[in-house]
């Protein structure tokens, strides 16, 4: 039999029409891939234009006069670049007119370099409300208004400009209407002649023994008090961060309320900075101004300077480092330096190793940064002039210690700045602090900032400054001088010259997550243990470097200066059964058993006697005690309703027989 086999497959026309079909297709889809991209590239173009006209409208909205008697035309208020801070506040209402008005376009958009391939122009047509309900007219009324105001209202288009990826041009634009006002008219002003003042916001104060209040002025009773440090180790590893984060404000009572006068926001950061090889355009160091009657914060214009950039640094970090690393540089042009003792040129900036840094190499900086008109800026170093340590627990409110502190720290920031004569010393009765062995308890570290005030030529803390503040019948000169009072105590490195009979902690710096309720708990610095008895039992030292490098921990120079204080800490021994005994006071219920009943924690029931004005009690502990103090009564008689309250002993454990008296509002 035979068997006939048919052999199936591609002719060649049918394999080149198949490569024809492939390949018209592939044509076309490459065809869409051009359009896409061009549609997806004239989408960017156009978002970027759109974007440039609304900062031109934001800008000429932006005026701070509605008229300028002293700089009448724009031309004439633009002299004043390149002082552009200055040119800011002489914008007018009626400087605005086609293609003038607000910044020039080349400073609106130099920090955006990819601006400069568009053009930018406005067109300006004003209007005039004839009579109220009339529709306004586009030419002015005749007689014109006495006020020498151009319009009531303009209508401003602002066009922008580009070639696309094929020479076409291109181009969008924005309408906007601006109102004709007075700036000093507004609701953040007080209408008065003089102009307006910001408006007062209100501040609930923070309380001893974690925050300290200190009086500057005598003739309105102005306070002013720092906020608890606020550390936050953002990373660790090669690319660790610390921020440490606190205000300082100065506030003043308004019938029932508190409000805050000053407030003043500080961030200090520590940087890992690449130094650049060539200069480019950074802000010289903010600074202090006295003008004679108050003082202010200046930053002045960019300048040509040596800068570095930021590398390696945490993300939570990396905006405040790209404007550490770019501005923290002194340079020749500007008198007023960041670091202090530098004379000329820029400071030294250091390695991790310790060694001097050349272009293009990684170095580390610690910068302190002050909010002014709403933006961070680079402010000058810290100034550490004192520090003072002391038993967290005897700076309560209205305390002997802490009277004596804030009387001495008053005296020593005056005496710091101006040479008044005045005596001050340390609260001797901070030292020594007795312990009973086995027992523990926190100190705090307080220091004192103090920064430097110059005039509008440069001359630190010029003649007039001084002399205001040796004139004591200015009852707000300690107002006048701008220092910070601030709680050290987690950020201070502690020692005990004994750590057999007492030992103290100096754990690494961490992130606090709950400072309102356990500001002391996520790491912990100055608690010391009564590990031994002996009198005296050791020298505890708190010691931090004085600039801003204290405040992060980061060593940013090789020699830094360090300020110390200690106290001596004697350790005795338990002494057994004491009384805790006192006065007691409840301010409701109004109707109660008599007596209440009043314990202690870990004692017996104590002895209460009302019969005496105020009530008595008598509790047996034993030592060291410290606890709370718990008492409880009837409500109106009625035994079927009983109410407790208690108050924490706060102490340092009690070590002998102890008088406390107390206030309870049992509800």
């Amino acid at each position: 039999m035979r068997y006939k086999t048919k052999f199936q497959g591609f002719s060649l026309i049918e394999v080149m029409i198949a490569v024809l079909v492939l390949s018209v297709g592939i044509l076309a889809v490459t065809k869409l891939q051009s359009t896409l991209m061009r549609s997806g590239s004239d989408a960017n173009q156009r978002t970027v234009a759109t974007s440039l006209a609304q900062m031109k409208i934001d800008d000429l909205r932006a005026f701070t006069q509605k008229n300028n008697s002293t700089y009448e035309t724009w031309g004439e208020a633009i002299a004043l670049l390149p002082n552009e801070e200055l040119l800011k506040t002489q914008l007018a209402y009626s400087h605005i007119s086609s293609n003038t008005g607000g910044l020039p376009t080349a400073t609106l958009i130099e920090s955006i370099p990819i601006l400069a391939n568009y053009s930018l122009s406005w067109t300006v047509q004003e209007y005039w409300h004839t009579t109220p309900l009339a529709a306004p007219v586009t030419t002015q009324p005749t007689p014109p208004p006495a006020e020498p105001t151009p319009s009531d209202f303009k209508r401003v288009t602002v066009t922008v400009g580009w070639n696309n990826e094929t020479g076409a041009p291109q181009s969008v634009a924005l309408d906007t209407l601006i109102t004709a006002y007075a700036p000093a008219l507004t609701d953040l002003s007080n209408n008065s002649q003089n102009g307006g003042e910001p408006p007062r916001a209100s501040y609930t104060p923070e309380a001893a023994p974690d925050v300290i209040d200190i009086s500057v002025d005598l003739g309105t009773g102005r306070k002013r008090q720092t906020s608890k440090p606020l550390p936050d180790a953002v990373s660790t590893g090669p690319n660790s961060n610390t921020i440490v984060n606190f205000e300082v404000v100065t506030y003043s009572s308004d019938n029932s309320d508190f409000v805050a006068d000053r407030k003043e926001e500080f961030t200090t950061v520590d940087c890992n900075c690449n130094l650049s090889a060539s200069t480019a355009l950074g802000y010289p160091p903010g600074h202090i101004i006295w003008d004679g009657v108050d003082r202010y914060d200046n930053v002045g214009t960019r300048i040509e300077k040596a800068t570095a950039t930021q590398v390696n640094n945490a993300n939570a970090a990396d905006a405040l480092c790209v404007t550490c690393c770019r501005d923290h540089h002194d340079n020749n042009a500007s008198s007023i330096k960041y670091v202090a003792g530098t004379t000329s040129g820029d400071h030294a900036h250091y390695k991790a190793d310790n060694t001097e840094a050349s272009s293009g190499e990684v170095y580390i900086e610690s910068c302190r940064l002050k909010r002014i008109d709403g933006i961070l800026r680079v402010f000058q170093d810290w100034s550490l002039k004192d520090i003072t340590v002391m038993n967290r627990t005897d700076l309560t409110a209205d305390s002997t210690l802490l009277t004596q502190y804030v009387n001495y720290q008053k005296d020593f920031i005056l005496d710091s700045v101006a040479s008044t004569g005045i005596s001050n010393e340390k609260p001797e009765i901070r030292t020594p602090i007795n312990m009973t062995l086995n027992f523990g308890q926190q100190l705090e570290a307080r220091g004192v900032y103090i920064d430097n005030v110059y005039d509008l030529s440069g001359t630190i803390n010029p003649a007039s400054y001084i002399d205001y503040l040796e004139e004591i019948s200015n009852t707000d000169r300690l107002e006048i001088i701008p220092f910070a009072e601030v709680n050290l105590s987690l950020l201070a490195n502690w020692n005990s010259n004994n750590t057999t009979n007492v030992s103290v902690t100096s754990e690494p710096v961490a992130s606090i997550p709950d400072p309102a309720n356990n500001y002391y708990g996520a790491y912990s610095r100055g608690w010391v243990e009564a590990l031994s008895e002996a009198t005296p039992g050791a020298d505890i030292t708190a010691t931090i470097r004085d600039d801003n490098s204290g405040l992060t921990q980061v060593n940013s120079t090789p020699s830094p200066t360090n300020i110390s204080d200690h106290v001596v800490v004697n350790v005795g021994a338990s002494v057994g059964a004491i009384t805790i005994s006192g006065t007691y006071q409840i301010t409701y219920p109004s109707t109660k058993a008599s007596p209440p009943d009043v314990s202690v924690d870990g004692g017996t029931d104590c002895n209460v006697s009302d019969n005496t004005t105020p009530p008595v009690y008598s509790c047996s502990v034993i030592a060291p005690w410290s606890g709370t103090i718990t008492i409880e009564v009837l409500v109106n008689g009625n035994s079927s309703q009983r109410c407790t309250g208690s108050e924490d002993y706060i102490g340092s454990g009690i070590s002998e027989d102890t008088i406390y008296d107390f206030t309870l509002a049992c509800q």
